[in-house]
């Protein structure tokens, strides 16, 4: 992979992933009530307190981020590597117009996973 916007973008992208794997891994696994039982609202795992979470418009925005960064990332990644085969290399703008619409049909369903449910619950 040349060094360029996408590379730079994609180093970005790993660098963000990197602060919202280390929140989420805080928040869910490092709180005081992590290991509480299931019914526990201080447990992060709970039902109310993913309803909580689902219905806080910024925990809405951090998973639509968190789902951009880390398909774009991953999907890069893939990118850079089945280039690099040599087999495949005649089919590199194939596969990463083929990417590309994984991409973002994926950002359209985890974009909408997380958007439904804040404006369900606010309704309701």
């Amino acid at each position: 992979m040349k060094g360029g916007k996408l590379w730079a973008f994609h180093l970005i992208a790993g660098f963000f992933l990197f602060l919202l794997l280390f929140s989420h891994l805080s928040l869910m696994h490092f709180s005081a009530g992590a290991a509480a039982p299931m019914s526990d609202p201080s447990n992060p795992l709970s039902w109310t307190s993913v309803l909580a979470r689902s219905k806080d418009l910024i925990m809405t925005i951090i998973y639509t981020f968190f789902v951009g960064f880390g398909l774009y990332h991953g999907l890069y990644g893939l990118f850079g590597i089945l280039t690099e085969i040599n087999s495949l290399r005649p089919y590199r703008k194939a596969i990463g117009v083929l990417l590309v619409i994984f991409g973002v049909l994926f950002f359209l369903y985890g974009t909408f996973a997380a958007w439904y449910g804040y404006f369900t619950l606010q309704a309701g």
